[in-house]
């Protein structure tokens, strides 16, 4: 590792970024080989060659997705799984055969590329799973949330009360569908399932704003942020 620091001191970003990363495997092939590290040099031409502030630039490289960037520079799989996917879904937010080559370099050389240590995305060390949503749902059943794990929202519609329904699909063995009376509903979902719900529900299909959720797209992504408290102890004096 501390040659590898010293090598990376000594090279102009991007160059550094290969050699300085280090993912945990979470496969069982293990963690990425070197030639895959490698091989992310071969995008060095088309980044150098993009300039971020050209039209014509963006032009010319907004005619192909990022997916045949990636391909021509001959990216192995896994660096692409492991690290090039996994980039393009929280900077574009988008996969790579849905993204132009110009907003992938873009993105890249901004938030990654632009400068030493401008590289700020970090890898779960372990499941998401069990490293995330098990602590987080652990925190609001103690705050008395209550949790329908695998209860799938079919229909919202509101009664005359002016209260709101809120139907399941039939979910575990029983097979049998169930309903929440609420004050209020908070849709907490991605694209996909926003339009499913709005062509499916009354209370939803007649709003203005949702008329168009039936066109919308998008990716699973999971942003976490963290708060560090200093080490120290404090007083109430």
């Amino acid at each position: 590792r501390a040659i590898r620091r010293l090598i990376a001191a000594n090279l102009p970003p991007p160059l550094d970024l290969p050699i300085l990363a280090e993912l945990n495997g979470s496969k069982s092939k293990g963690v990425l080989q070197p030639n895959d590290l490698l091989s992310g040099l071969g995008l060095l031409g088309a980044w150098a060659d993009f300039e971020q502030e050209s039209p014509t630039s963006w032009k010319r490289y907004d005619s192909q997705p990022a997916s045949l960037l990636f391909e021509k520079a001959g990216v192995t799989d896994a660096l692409f799984e492991e690290l090039v996917s996994p980039l393009l879904h929280v900077l574009p937010m988008c996969p790579a055969y849905d993204c132009s080559a110009a907003a992938a370099l873009s993105c890249f050389h901004v938030f990654a590329l632009q400068s030493r240590g401008a590289f700020d995305a970090r890898w779960c060390k372990g499941s998401i799973s069990e490293k995330i949503f098990a602590p987080w749902q652990d925190q609001l059943t103690k705050r008395n949330v209550s949790i329908r794990g695998g209860a799938r929202v079919s229909s919202i519609e509101k009664n005359e009360s002016g209260k709101y329904t809120v139907s399941l699909d039939a979910a575990g063995e029983d097979k049998v569908g169930d309903t929440i009376e609420c004050d209020a509903v908070v849709l907490a979902v991605g694209a996909t399932a926003a339009g499913r719900l709005a062509a499916s529900s009354p209370a939803l299909s007649s709003l203005p704003a949702t008329k168009d959720f039936d066109k919308l797209r998008g990716v699973t992504c999971v942003a976490v942020r963290l708060f560090l408290r200093p080490s120290g102890s404090i007083s109430s004096n």
